[in-house]
């Protein structure tokens, strides 16, 4: 060895041994053997920790996170706003007594109770008693001391004979609550779609930062063989040089690993509550499984099963369905408005008490009360301008309704291509791991045998992490279009495949 070489290989020596000294006290002694074996990087899948299945995360996720009760606040406030609606239909009672005394004369006693039962035909079946006592009061509410008892009913005879103001609220009310539970369905598979993303970067980063633990292990054992090596006379004192900075690279690697780890645990520890509705926290050696979503395929002959799914459960689409039924009463309820209201009365009489039959036709003939009553406005400006407007309105929403169909269509077609592109590039992925691993371990043999350089065989090692990093990444995607595919179909059983 010349003098100049003596001089560089002391000066290295003099560079290395203080940053080795400093890695030996602060890292225990790894094994060699466990070291070469861990070269099989991108297959090696940490067995540490306690396994949390994507299928027990979506229990968790449907049973205690606030938009799930959020969802299901949504249905009960339609379904409420429903029987609401039903109240114009509830029989309704009223009575009142009404009495006048002066100057120690009784003028007069009216006591009128009376029930009213609205019928679903927009007609009203009324039963009323009357009881009229005194010296002073109007002839024409005059009754025998028992009182009089009346049982009638009212038909409108043009507007409001197909339907009117309660029948119209509560054929809106029905779809409303057609629209709640939609609005449930696609609350929870907004929220499980966007649960699916982050438990898959959530795996992703945990995969790529084991990549990096076991990247940066294998450079930390390359460079002791190095600086064994250097010892021997077998390699320059450069590759020493060479070692300490791909370990540095893999290093820098390993605490950006780190960090997109610790993130992506935090936001998906956002999903996670208890049963009394109190944030909870990840346990800290907790790990992602895939288990049920770990491939993507989905056989392409569901497409058209699954477009005529999307067309009948997609939430969005059923919300604008419900507001085309909603648009489309209005519209009836506008018709009916261009008919003058014509409305008829009639009750049959009888005092309280009598023995004659009150539905016997002789007595009918006298002892009744009839009504006829007719409104109409001269131009119908009023109705005729609501009547515009209510066919506008229905006119947009279907408009809207047709161009979500589509839409509903095109994401469906795209989730399944996502998931079949995925299940492909996954196996060309997988491949492309092994042979990046078969160059590598080829690579390391003939460095071994001197006929490779350090920096030929790191390039070769980059490859196989880089392309196990690749993996992890199109993994990690799986669980996100799955959770497409449900949020298209308004199916969330497609987010898992099996459990």
């Amino acid at each position: 060895m010349t003098s100049l070489r003596r001089s560089a290989f002391a000066l290295l020596v003099t560079l290395t041994i203080p940053w080795a000294r400093a890695q030996s006290q602060g890292t225990p002694p790894r094994d060699s053997a466990r070291l070469r074996t861990s070269m099989l990087v991108g297959t090696i899948v940490d067995t540490a920790g306690t396994p949390f299945p994507f299928p027990a995360f979506v229990d968790v996720v449907l049973a205690n996170h606030p938009v799930s009760q959020q969802a299901r606040l949504v249905a009960e406030q339609a379904r409420a706003e429903l029987r609401q609606a039903w109240g114009a239909f509830d029989p309704k009672l009223v009575a009142s007594w009404d009495q006048k005394r002066f100057g120690g004369t009784e003028y007069f006693k009216y006591f009128d109770a009376e029930m009213k039962i609205p019928l679903p035909i927009g007609a009203d079946v009324t039963l009323a008693f009357d009881r009229t006592m005194g010296r002073y009061f109007n002839p024409d509410r005059r009754t025998t001391g028992a009182g009089t008892f009346s049982a009638g009913i009212s038909l409108p005879l043009g507007q409001r004979i197909i339907t009117d103001e309660r029948r119209t609220a509560l054929q809106q009310a029905r779809a409303a609550r057609d629209a709640g539970d939609a609005e449930r369905v696609g609350l929870l598979n907004k929220l499980l779609f966007s649960a699916a993303k982050d438990y898959g970067t959530w795996y992703e980063m945990w995969r790529r930062r084991a990549i990096a633990q076991e990247g940066e292990a294998l450079a930390d054992f390359r460079l002791q063989a190095v600086r064994q090596r250097v010892a021997n006379g077998e390699s320059a004192p450069i590759d020493t040089i060479e070692a300490l900075l791909e370990l540095q690279r893999r290093q820098v690697t390993r605490y950006e690993t780190e960090a997109s780890f610790f993130v992506a645990t935090l936001n998906l520890t956002a999903y996670l509550w208890d049963s009394e509705g109190r944030p909870v926290a990840l346990p800290g050696d907790a790990k992602p499984v895939l288990d049920g979503v770990e491939r993507g395929g989905i056989d392409s002959t569901r497409l058209a099963g699954l477009i005529d799914q999307a067309t009948r459960r997609n939430p969005d689409l059923l919300k604008v369905q419900a507001k085309v039924k909603q648009a489309e009463a209005e519209r009836l309820l506008a018709t009916q408005g261009l008919i003058p209201l014509a409305e008829a009365k009639l009750a049959g009489l009888a005092q309280r008490g009598a023995d004659e039959a009150f539905f016997s036709r002789d007595r009918l003939d006298n002892n009744y009360k009839a009504a006829l009553s007719v409104s109409s406005p001269v131009l119908f400006l009023k109705e005729r301008g609501k009547f515009g407007a209510t066919g506008a309105k229905l006119e947009f929403q279907e408009y809207e309704r047709d161009r979500l169909q589509r839409d509903v269509e095109f994401d469906v077609r795209a989730a399944m291509f996502d998931l079949t592109n995925l299940e492909r590039l996954l196996d060309r992925q997988t491949a492309n791991v092994r042979n990046a691993r078969l160059l590598r371990d080829a690579e390391q043999a003939r460095f071994e045998n001197g006929e490779s350089t350090l920096l030929i065989l790191n390039l070769r090692e980059r490859l196989v992490l880089d392309e196990a990093a690749k993996l992890a990444s199109l993994q990690g995607k799986v669980a996100a279009a799955r959770g497409a595919l449900a949020l298209a179909t308004g199916d969330r059983t497609l987010l898992i495949i099996s459990r």
